[in-house]
């Protein structure tokens, strides 16, 4: 079932760019620039929203057909050839790099920028030393941790926010990213779910595309596309590893 496996990865990149193009379109036309409301049922928000339900009933419906001798260890499930760790090593420094290029004024943006960088720092360490056979479970919880602190924190900007429409992909991709990096981190610790992790890596893939389009600092649209490349890559390693038919 390798071919399924590429076939999501290209899915999510195809989808992702063009879920970047409607969701500009959307942002340029939709959003009063003085009151910040949404126009209501605007024909572009019905497209993007039909957009992502269709490409989330694919994901899920490729992710099923998954099969074949898998893995559960983080090694055997990610490991072998030289091409991962390079890649992932590269995105984990740009994302620790990133993290510094955020400006920290408050207590809640400097837990931020301290767990941005850490996580960079971990997902490094998954890269040159999970692939090899070592210990990382403490390392792929860091950063899933510190998305949820994100996630946390965006949601408490957003509290008083009357439009949805304006975060709402936003949350989709930290969520997306949270569960993806939940189930890689699952291997991990020997408790990996396949199907899981390959509709949830493809679906935050796809939803970081969608927000690409958002007005968001150049760090931190970074440092999701960074995520959302290194789900993507897991996920080839991982279908490259599976072996045989169930």
């Amino acid at each position: 079932m390798r071919k399924t496996g590429l076939i999501m990865v290209l899915a999510a990149l195809i989808a992702g760019v063009a879920g970047w193009l409607l969701r500009r379109q959307e942002v340029a036309t939709v959003f009063n620039p003085y009151t910040g409301l949404a126009e209501p049922w605007a024909p572009i928000s019905i497209i993007l929203m039909g957009v992502s339900a269709a490409v989330l009933i694919l994901f899920f419906l490729l992710s099923r057909t998954i099969s074949g001798e898998q893995a559960s260890a983080f090694h055997g499930a990610f490991g072998g050839g030289v091409l991962g760790p390079v890649p992932l090593t590269l995105l984990g420094i740009a994302i620790a790099a990133l993290s510094t290029q955020e400006g920290a004024e408050t207590l809640r943006d400097w837990i931020w920028v301290i767990g941005a960088f850490l996580s960079g720092l971990c997902l490094i360490n998954m890269a040159l030393r999970g692939l090899r056979g070592r210990t990382v479970a403490i390392a792929s919880v860091v950063p899933v941790l510190w998305l949820c602190l994100w996630l946390v924190f965006s949601y408490i900007d957003q509290a008083t926010n009357p439009t949805l429409l304006g975060y709402i992909y936003y949350f989709f991709a930290l969520a997306g990213l949270i569960l993806g990096l939940y189930y890689l981190a699952g291997f991990a610790f020997e408790q990996g779910r396949a199907k899981a992790l390959l509709f949830t890596s493809s679906a935050a893939a796809y939803f970081v595309g969608v927000t690409m389009g958002d007005d968001h600092s150049l760090a931190r649209r970074g440092i999701l596309l960074a995520l959302a490349l290194i789900l993507l890559i897991y996920q080839l390693l991982f279908t490259k590893n599976l072996t045989g038919e169930r």
